[in-house]
């Protein structure tokens, strides 16, 4: 269950409770209270005020008092004269003068087998009590009773199914909040060896434990992060070694007198330059790599017509390629008025180097071809740019890891370079949100598809 539904169920919850309890202590103190002994119609009758009761009134509500249930006995008592007035009672007749408490003496003999309900009813004159009865075994308000004990029992069960809830999705918080602490704490300490596990099925999925998936994924991330940074130490220890130790070795023999001739001082030293800013440019594009990794890049993409980049490319590509003795087929088929986020130096450095590398792996009168249109895929629009070659193509096993730093394939290891090109193209198109892909077959050509959301 998602932890937005947990926090929902368990708000709700904690509402419920007191409302059940309020309605529990309501019903509790409701059975223990003489209350619900009292007779139907009898709080009407106590609210009726009668202000003046003479003879002819009197006579009328003798009337009325025989008209109550055959099971209710009635007396109207005088209070001042302690004379009953009506009586239904066999104990009591009418016109009959009460003793002082005798009335209350009585009421209190016979409790055990009637209810009593006294009435006062005011008026100028006199005041007058209604004294009724009813045995106790016509209370007619028992199946009312037990549906108050059933509305009893549901509270109760919901009170402890509510309590019961509250403590499985408290525990589900906590036990969700600890895993996340161990398992972020484990990628702090840099503990990358040992997998963040997600014991919970796929009906239980929830933002915990997408969170733990995230973790999980984030370290298989560092490893291959920090797989890539050994290859890097690798790559780059290697590729600088060589000038360097070029460079170190016709020193040490300039130094050591080995090389005494001057025109044999000459070609080393020229060597040496050679050598010096071949190990320049190594750094710069060493430098720029790493510049691409640095996130305000992102903050710089401004929205410009890649349409008119794309073509503008494509003509560089066909002056370019005439140089190399290349025949360059363009296809644009691109609305001018498209638009897009990004840093035209960078966009056109990549373009270049796809390019590069096509006049690279390529011969003279080989054809390379520029294709760019528009797709909609999933309602979202698309740019596709296609740069095709006709070359030796890509070696099957070295497709997976053409876009790899320092990689470099079978075809290029007879070629100068230190495998760092399409890694920066890559890295380009991945700060840019594009997409770059790679379709080769041996000794048949390549085909670089960059793919540009608007």
């Amino acid at each position: 269950m998602k932890i937005k539904h947990q926090f929902i169920i368990l708000s709700s919850l904690i509402t419920t409770i007191p409302i059940l309890c309020s309605i529990f202590v309501l019903i509790h103190t409701y059975m223990h209270s003489p209350n619900r002994y009292l007779m139907q119609g009898s709080e009407k009758l106590q609210s009726q005020y009668f202000s003046n009761i003479p003879e002819e009134d009197r006579i009328n509500l003798k009337k009325s008092l025989k008209l109550l249930p055959a099971n209710v006995e009635a007396i109207l008592l005088q209070i001042s004269s302690r004379k009953v007035l009506y009586s239904t009672m066999d104990e009591i007749q009418a016109d009959k003068f009460m003793q002082k408490g005798e009335i209350w003496n009585f009421a209190s003999e016979t409790s055990d087998k009637y209810f009593y309900q006294f009435t006062q009813i005011p008026s100028k004159e006199s005041d007058t009590l209604l004294i009724t009865r009813v045995p106790q075994k016509n209370v007619s308000n028992e199946k009312r009773i037990r549906t108050i004990l059933k509305v009893l029992m549901i509270v109760i069960f919901l009170t402890a199914v509510s309590l019961a809830l509250i403590t499985i999705i408290s525990r589900n918080i906590f036990n969700s909040l600890n895993k996340i602490e161990k398992s972020s704490s484990q990628l702090a300490e840099g503990k990358l060896d040992k997998p963040i596990t997600n014991n919970i099925s796929a009906a239980r999925q929830n933002e915990f434990s997408t969170i733990m998936q995230s973790l999980e994924k984030m370290r298989c991330e560092l490893i291959e992060m920090q797989a890539s940074k050994n290859r890097f130490m690798m790559g780059i220890s290697h590729d600088l070694r060589t000038p360097v130790a070029v460079i170190k070795g016709y020193s040490e023999a300039i130094m050591d007198g080995v090389i005494s001739d001057k025109d044999e001082i000459q070609k080393s030293m020229e060597l040496i330059e050679q050598k010096t800013s071949q190990l320049e440019e190594m750094i710069d594009t060493l430098l720029n790599y790493m510049k691409l990794n640095n996130f305000e890049i992102k903050e710089q993409l401004v929205n410009k017509s890649i349409s008119r980049l794309i073509i503008d490319f494509s003509k560089y590509a066909e002056v370019t390629a005439k140089i190399f003795k290349r025949n360059v087929h363009t296809n644009i088929e691109l609305p001018e008025d498209i638009e897009v986020p990004f840093n035209e130096q960078l966009i056109h450095r990549s373009f270049e180097n796809l390019l590069s590398n096509a006049i690279r792996y390529t011969k003279e009168n080989d054809l390379i071809e520029i294709n760019a249109y528009t797709k909609t895929l999933d309602d979202t629009n698309f740019i596709i740019l296609e740069i095709k070659d006709t070359g030796y193509g890509v070696a099957k096993k070295d497709l997976d890891y053409i876009f790899d730093l320092f990689y470099r394939g079978t075809n290029s290891r007879q070629e100068e370079g230190m495998g760092i090109g399409l890694a920066v193209v890559k890295n380009i198109m991945d700060t840019h949100g594009w997409k770059i892909s790679v379709e080769s077959q041996k000794k048949k050509g390549s085909c670089f598809t960059i793919t540009i959301p608007y």
